[in-house]
């Protein structure tokens, strides 16, 4: 019979890849089940933000491994911090409670640059300083301990994505298809952790979205409408799916920028938008046929689950039902908000958040850093 656990009630930050904001939100658990959620709230970054946290991933890449002692990145983690603490404040008094009511906080950072292979991930966030501004307990660094023991240190939400879904979904094998600046899958084949593999599939929003920016005055592809427009260049998407990666077997994880797409900035804005779209949608069908069993269902969260132009590409792509998780009841908007809230719980209680058909590690583990005020 399972431990049972006092329910915790958690805040869970998540700034993304695509660089849009940080999303908040609370959960409720005892480490297991998630018994309510609370209302969740977006903090936008502004364009002096991006373009810093932009500039932060360019430090990285020149420093090719975490580093202590750059003096841009460190500023950067300083004011990132600050505004999680504002975002934190910020939800509390949405929901019209006090920081005594929050038992714990899973901080995730801001994710600088991946390497996994090399035994690291960075992420950047003070989970010492977020704690004390809040003088809440905070839990940070969840995918330190996972790299370092031979994971690929993501995708680190499934299980949360198993939690949620157990309950809810009436027949398996299903599978949860996030598209954030990376796109991931959870495949799940029943309700124990034993049920699950996930990996990144490829290109979710972020290249999307720095075309878009780039060569507009859009930030993003807004309700599909630009690439809807276009037409794709085959020839292109062919190409970019020879990459090796794509045959892989999992553990597998990409970093943001890990793909080299120049090529679509010869299209149109139309064309190269809708191009992209079907790379990301190409990527995640044969991340399909590289799960255990077809799945009957594919339920879409995060960004992408917003885009019509890619949600009828996956329809037409995929083999299964697909629509959006918010058909569960599931605000897919900040699910990944709410799985660092969950994993903070299970952080506090010991209980695994990486497993060996996840992230590749050898066995089920904890993870993360506690940090008390």
């Amino acid at each position: 019979m399972a431990d049972i656990y006092p329910e915790k009630l958690a805040v869970g930050l998540m700034s993304g890849t695509s660089l849009d904001g940080i999303d908040a939100a609370f959960v409720r658990s005892d480490g297991e089940m998630v018994k309510s959620w609370g209302e969740p709230y977006h903090m936008s970054y502004n364009a002096k933000q991006k373009e810093q946290l932009k500039a932060g991933m360019l430090e990285a890449r020149k420093e090719a491994k975490p580093s202590s002692s750059n003096a841009l990145i460190n500023q950067l983690e300083r004011e990132l911090t600050d505004l999680h603490a504002q975002a934190v404040f910020n939800i509390i008094e949405k929901n019209g409670l006090n920081k005594n009511d929050i038992d714990v906080v899973g901080f995730h950072g801001q994710t600088l640059l991946h390497g996994p292979d090399e035994g690291w991930s960075w992420q950047i966030g003070d989970g010492e300083l977020l704690a004390k501004k809040l003088d809440i307990p905070v839990v940070n660094d969840l995918r330190r301990f996972d790299v370092e023991h031979g994971g690929q240190g993501a995708p680190m939400v499934p299980v949360y994505h198993q939690s949620i879904v157990k309950e809810k979904a009436k027949i398996f094998p299903v599978a949860l298809i996030n598209i954030g600046g990376v796109a991931n899958i959870t495949w799940i084949g029943g309700t124990d952790a034993s049920d699950l593999v996930a990996f990144d599939t490829g290109p979710g929003n972020a290249m999307l979205d720095d075309f878009i920016r780039k060569f507009s005055d859009f930030t993003c592809d807004i309700d599909g409408t630009i690439s809807a427009k276009g037409k794709i260049d085959q020839n292109l998407v062919s190409g970019w799916m020879e990459n090796k990666y794509f045959s892989e077997l999992p553990p597998k994880s990409l970093d943001r920028d890990d793909f080299n797409v120049g090529e679509v900035e010869g299209l149109s804005l139309e064309d190269g938008a809708a191009s992209l779209c079907a790379f990301t949608v190409s990527s995640i069908k044969a991340g399909s046929t590289i799960c255990p069993m077809p799945a009957k269902h594919w339920y879409v969260c995060g960004g992408g689950a917003h885009n019509p132009t890619i949600m009828k590409m996956l329809s037409e792509a995929l083999k299964g039902e697909v629509s959006s998780i918010d058909t569960l009841g599931i605000d897919g908007d900040f699910v990944e908000a709410e799985a660092f809230a969950y994993m903070a719980i299970r952080r506090i209680y010991n209980l695994p958040i990486t497993f060996p058909g996840t992230t590749g590690i050898s066995t089920p583990s904890t993870g993360g850093i506690i940090n008390n005020p």
